[in-house]
């Protein structure tokens, strides 16, 4: 029997459900995509769901799951709402999918058309279709940047999140949304802009704010970034800003990376007049800004770019999960490297010298090398394997017989046995049995395929870890990092009161 696949996504985009939310648009599209296929009798063996925004491949995880599958010759078809639900990316991205198309010989079906890629015709209508989707992307979204460029010019807030002290509005009579103070919160930030304009640096005010218990949006805790931000947002004098966040794309091992800059310097960007009242006056914004220049240090050069941290992104205090860094004492001090959490104010996590923690972090692994050798060696996965490979065989087995009665139904409303009304109720019940043993070979097949990994582990995860501790005394610190990324997840460092360095390995193993 023939298989067919529904693709829903939603694109920022659609005019028609400008309003609605994700699950009420794709709720939509998918009562069209089942009407499709219940008047043409396609039979719908899976369906994807893509709730993430991305005009690119790489950026839509379920497009990809999809166009594996297709470049398999698993379906006789995907159905789509439109050709743009598919690709309004690059050339490169429009070609692959025409491409992965046209070699499996899935057709493409819409409640407008069906493309056939086989067909010389439907191919050239196919690529020229994707063709006018991307160039109707790139109109659509000019006009979305001249909208934008226009609102903020009108002093109307464009961004969906209202800034610290402010709340999102929207504006009564017109389109468009503005903010409104929230005192709780607007307290605070006059206090920070008072305390700078008073000759505090933004870690004292931080500190200051941290000590008080004040709550940040995210309930993280306040640090120089966060308040850095803070001093040089021109929102809370009562202006609106525009174009000084700027994406710049770059490829990076061959796929497009996209990387925010952002300009604190106000003669840099687009400065109006805001719809919303101001939490602090121009004078002292500018006053702040003036100081903020002055304390403005000369850009560091190093010498060096050589990492100086083997343990960078991966190591992380064990009692606020923060990260710890490496850190140098003053010359004074002696100069000596040390291991401290970024939440020291906050976290009792004591520090300790960089030194000791690097030997116990090696002891460490050494230790679990060994461990781990052992359990590979005693215990294993075969059994497991064989287990779950049997069930696998036993699922194959139900949805050949489910097919098989839902062949036998077609068959039995073609004779007249069946009226379509018992048919329609039958075809259901089966297809729903299809997909539910489908949905359990799914899970069962991901459980094998991590405890083949885990079977595995000894052809790359130890043969990774016994390299790194071979070697380590003659490694960089890149070299070293670059490993340690391969064989763990993370590491925690926890210093007791004894003066005890405690160390917690998370290698990269296969959950179950």
């Amino acid at each position: 029997m023939e298989q067919y696949v529904k693709y829903l996504r939603k694109s920022r985009f659609d005019r028609d459900y400008a309003e609605m939310s994700m699950e009420e648009t794709l709720k939509r599209h998918e009562a069209i995509l089942d009407k499709l296929a219940k008047d043409r009798g396609y039979f719908v063996s899976r369906t994807y769901y893509e709730v993430v925004s991305g005009e690119s491949i790489a950026a839509r995880p379920e497009i990809q799951k999809l166009l594996d599958e297709v470049s398999a010759g698993i379906y006789a078809g995907v159905l789509v709402v439109d050709l743009e639900r598919l690709a309004r990316g690059n050339g490169a991205d429009q070609g692959y999918i025409s491409q992965v198309f046209q070699y499996s010989g899935t057709k493409i079906i819409t409640p407008s058309k069906t493309y056939d890629p086989c067909n010389e015709f439907d191919e050239e209508y196919f690529e020229f279709g994707l063709f006018m989707s991307r160039r109707e992307y790139k109109t659509i979204n000019r006009r979305l940047i001249r909208g934008r460029d226009s609102s903020a010019s009108e002093g109307k807030w464009i961004s969906s999140m209202a800034p610290y002290g402010y709340k999102r509005v929207k504006i009564e009579g017109e389109k468009g949304y503005t903010l409104e103070i929230v005192p709780e919160e607007a307290q605070w930030v006059q206090k920070v802009f008072e305390l700078y304009s008073q000759g505090q640096g933004t870690k004292l005010i931080a500190n200051y704010l941290n000590d008080r218990n004040v709550p940040t949006r995210k309930g993280d805790i306040w640090n120089n970034g966060s308040i850095q931000n803070m001093i040089t947002n021109v929102v809370y004098m009562g202006k609106i800003r525009r174009g000084w966040s700027k994406t710049q794309k770059s490829i990076e091992n061959g796929k497009v990376v996209r990387h925010i800059k952002r300009t604190k310097n106000m003669d840099e960007y687009q400065i109006f007049d805001g719809l919303h009242p101001a939490v602090v006056s121009e004078e002292i914004y500018m006053a702040c800004q003036k100081i903020r220049l002055e304390k403005q240090p000369a850009p560091k050069t190093r010498t060096s770019l050589d990492l100086m941290n083997p343990f960078a992104g991966l190591l992380f205090c064990a009692e606020c999960g923060k990260t710890i860094e490496r850190t140098k004492l003053s010359a004074k001090q002696g100069g000596q490297p040390r291991a401290r959490c970024t939440n020291m104010r906050n976290c009792h996590n004591s520090t300790a010298a960089f030194e000791l923690v690097e030997t116990e972090i090696v002891e460490a692994l050494k230790a679990w090398l060994v461990g781990y050798k052992v359990k590979l060696q005693t215990v294993g996965y075969a059994d497991d394997i064989a287990a779950h490979k049997k069930q696998i065989q036993k699922i194959d087995t139900e949805i050949k017989k489910l097919e098989s009665q839902l062949l036998n139904a077609y068959d039995l409303v073609e004779q007249g046995i069946y009226s379509k009304d018992i048919f329609i109720s039958r075809r259901s019940a089966i297809q729903s049995s299809i997909t539910t043993a489908e949905e359990k070979k799914t899970s069962v097949t991901e459980v094998l395929r991590r405890l083949e990994i885990a079977q595995n582990t000894q052809d790359s995860l130890i043969p990774q870890t016994e390299r790194l501790l071979g070697a380590y005394d003659f490694m960089t610190n890149d070299e070293r990092n670059a490993l340690l990324k391969e064989i763990v997840q993370k590491i925690e460092y926890r210093k007791t009161r004894q003066g005890a360095i405690e160390i917690d390995l998370y290698p990269h193993l296969p959950k179950m």
